[in-house]
């Protein structure tokens, strides 16, 4: 069960992965400015992103097999028929559209998670349920590094959707045959939790997504434009970030549960991530900018998700759905507008000085994290 969730996952959460390092090659193809870049990414992700709260409560009407599995063919024919796109504007708009179904898998699929397994396991699975994404992260740069010079940019978003497809009819199938036990049970409509811990996790958790949607797209262009790379060697070193975060993420999900605490793993986490920023803006040495990429991949990709066991657990079972919808649409929903405004900074300012601030912002994530009680809750 949990395998057939990390494919879905892998492929989902990686059509979010398939933009940043084909940026590059889109540009030159295009001609677009750090802005317009920014603003395509934007709302690529943003209507996905705000509607995941209503589609939280879909399941009061429909199938969870329906809903999940239609977000992903949605998502996986929309990208298909942008990738044939004349002109930027055909590219955006199409591209915003398929993000639609990004909308679906995320509220329910850790929903379906808490209720399968206990809190003696539950950061394991959480865990492993990111690494499935993970290395959705990881497939699509090296795919992206290895097809983009020879046959351009429109190649890898056809095979990913295509591949898009494929996991959507396999995910459709398994579910039917485990509705039984996957259906959420029928009960009233109510609005989201809340509670004073769950206002701390959202405001600390909400400001990191600012920082890491807006690091996470740049980097890329980064290294294109400020450490020479080429498309194809960025999109590569993108995909080292990406392993190792993979790799790490069930380790500290072991460690979360052998410590039988999420916060402390968590907030030293943040920490990380602001030191791994800070020293691949600041140290140009070769090594040391490989060593802070595998740093920002442990942590800035690898870890983060993990605060999703801590923000489960604080939630009662019986609200999960409609208060992750919401708190998932808040979240990502304000994260969505990073990549717009990273792009107009950079261009104002230069990319080295908005990465440098964003180095701050773990930190204070960090900070405010920790006045949030553990506790969990029924």
């Amino acid at each position: 069960m949990l395998m057939m969730f990390m494919t879905a996952h892998a492929v989902n959460d990686g059509f979010a992965w398939l933009i940043p390092p084909l940026l590059p090659a889109i540009r030159e193809h295009f001609h677009l400015s750090y802005t317009e870049m920014g603003a395509y990414y934007t709302l690529f992700n943003i209507f996905g992103n705000i509607l995941q709260a209503p589609v939280a409560y879909l399941v009061h009407f429909a199938p969870v097999s329906i809903i999940m599995v239609g977000g992903l063919i949605w998502l996986s024919i929309g990208m298909f028929l942008a990738s044939w796109s004349s002109s930027y504007g055909f590219l955006v708009w199409i591209s915003a559209i398929s993000g639609i179904g990004k909308a679906t898998y995320h509220p329910l699929a850790l929903t379906l998670l808490s209720r399968i397994f206990g809190k003696e396991s539950l950061g394991r699975a959480v865990a492993l349920h990111l690494s499935g994404s993970g290395f959705g992260h990881v497939i699509v740069p090296f795919m992206v590094g290895l097809m983009v010079a020879r046959f351009g940019w429109r190649l890898p978003i056809q095979i990913w959707s295509l591949l898009g497809l494929l996991v959507g009819v396999c995910l459709f199938f398994f579910l039917r045959r485990q509705e039984e036990n996957l259906n959420i049970e029928s009960k009233p409509l109510r609005l989201p939790f809340f509670s004073r811990q769950l206002a701390l996790f959202l405001a600390a958790i909400g400001l990191w997504g600012i920082s890491q949607n807006g690091l996470m797209t740049f980097l890329p262009l980064f290294l294109v434009d400020y450490r020479g790379f080429s498309a194809g060697n960025a999109a590569a070193v993108y995909g080292i970030m990406a392993f190792s975060g993979a790799v790490f993420r069930p380790l500290l999900g072991e460690l979360m549960d052998r410590m039988g605490r999420r916060k402390p793993v968590i907030v030293g986490g943040f920490i990380f991530a602001g030191i791994s920023i800070f020293g691949l803006v600041g140290i140009k040495g070769q090594v040391a900018m490989y060593l802070f990429i595998i740093l920002l991949g442990t942590f800035a990709s690898g870890h983060s998700g993990l605060s999703d066991t801590l923000m489960i657990e604080m939630i009662p079972s019986a609200r999960r759905e409609e208060t992750l919808g919401f708190i998932l649409t808040l979240r990502m929903g304000i994260a969505a507008f990073s990549p717009l405004v990273v792009g107009f900074l950079s261009e104002q300012f230069g990319m080295t000085h908005v990465f440098m601030i964003l180095s701050a912002v773990p930190i204070v994530t960090a900070l405010i994290l920790s006045l949030a009680e553990e506790k969990q809750v029924n």
